[in-house]
């Protein structure tokens, strides 16, 4: 049992060191207390959805501002589609960087939509790691039931 207390103690270690970054927001923590509610695996499942979409979604931007010319409602739906995401899910630096995207896309700016994009990024390498040692340290947690 003591095993599992370190795990949980580590895990919030890693949550309180991610909100005292602003990399995350009250809505991450009350996200991984519905996992008593729901499924044990709920919180790591969704962690890993999260970040399985980002790199796509992502991918999916950056190729679209290297375009010659972008297609802003794509790129608009795109970053609805992420924003949504990381503010949901409490990861609240990438949704600024989402909200600064939708500015550049409304302002039809290529050079703002390339930065903007690279920002979306850089929060997305900054949260990665983090979330993804989250998503180890909780089936650690949840096989120990």
């Amino acid at each position: 049992m003591a095993d599992k207390e370190a795990l949980v103690e580590q895990l919030f270690d890693i949550i309180h060191s991610m909100e005292e970054e602003g990399l995350v927001d009250f809505r991450f923590r009350m996200i991984y207390s519905l996992k008593e509610v729901s499924e044990p695996y709920y919180f790591a499942e969704l962690l890993s959805t999260f970040c399985s979409d980002s790199r796509i979604t992502i991918r999916d931007m950056t190729t679209q501002v290297l375009e010659q010319s972008i297609n802003y409602y794509e790129l608009e739906e795109l970053c609805l589609k992420i924003k949504g995401g990381s503010s949901c899910l409490g990861v609240c630096r990438m949704a600024d960087a989402c909200g600064a995207l939708g500015e550049a896309v409304d302002e039809r700016s290529k050079q703002r939509c390339i930065g903007a994009v690279e920002a979306i990024k850089t929060e997305y390498l900054r949260v990665q790691d983090k979330l993804n040692n989250i998503v180890l340290l909780e089936r650690r947690i949840v096989s120990h039931d």
